[in-house]
């Protein structure tokens, strides 16, 4: 093997290592949640929610512009495929259609709001697969924060009140 052939091996194993971690940040937003609640119930909830705010807008606006930058190659992986059928079985259920809308037609604050409900890694793949168009770094950091002001508020609220209920028994 030439020296020259293993850059790009090294440089499609590496894309490869960032879109099976992106994927995975994608699928384990439960989780990342739940860490937010116990560390706020543990902690000084308000500082976890400056934290989890900072720390959740860096990764989702990283995982997002990856994936805007990489995303023939990421629609056509496992992942992305696992996302398209996520996708549409969100478009075809009741309650998650409308968030689906807010991000395809409505206007930034519709785009955020949809974020905030679905996640900001599901809002710029949606946005990107039905428009064919990259998405704006202006939408994908709104994304970013729209989803983890939600995730950081509900986790720091959510650890408040098991900690008065651990405290309470």
């Amino acid at each position: 093997m030439k020296p020259d052939e293993s850059l790009p091996r090294a440089s499609v194993a590496r894309t490869g290592l960032v879109g099976v971690l992106v994927g995975l940040w994608w699928s384990l937003d439960g989780l990342v949640q739940l860490v937010v609640v116990f560390l706020a119930a543990w902690l000084n909830a308000l500082v976890v929610f400056g934290a989890a705010l900072v720390v959740l807008t860096v990764v989702n606006g990283a995982c997002c512009s990856w994936l805007e930058s990489r995303w023939d190659g990421w629609i056509s992986s496992r992942f992305g495929k696992k996302v398209e059928r996520r996708l549409e079985k969100m478009r075809a259920g009741r309650v998650m259609r409308h968030p689906a809308a807010w991000i395809t037609d409505g206007s930034d604050a519709w785009f955020g709001g949809a974020a905030a409900l679905t996640n900001a890694i599901t809002a710029v793949t949606v946005a990107h697969m039905v428009t064919g168009q990259p998405v704006a770094q202006r939408r994908v950091r709104i994304a970013s924060v729209s989803f983890a002001a939600l995730v950081a508020g509900l986790g720091a609220l959510l650890g408040i009140l098991l900690r008065d209920v651990i405290r309470a028994l």
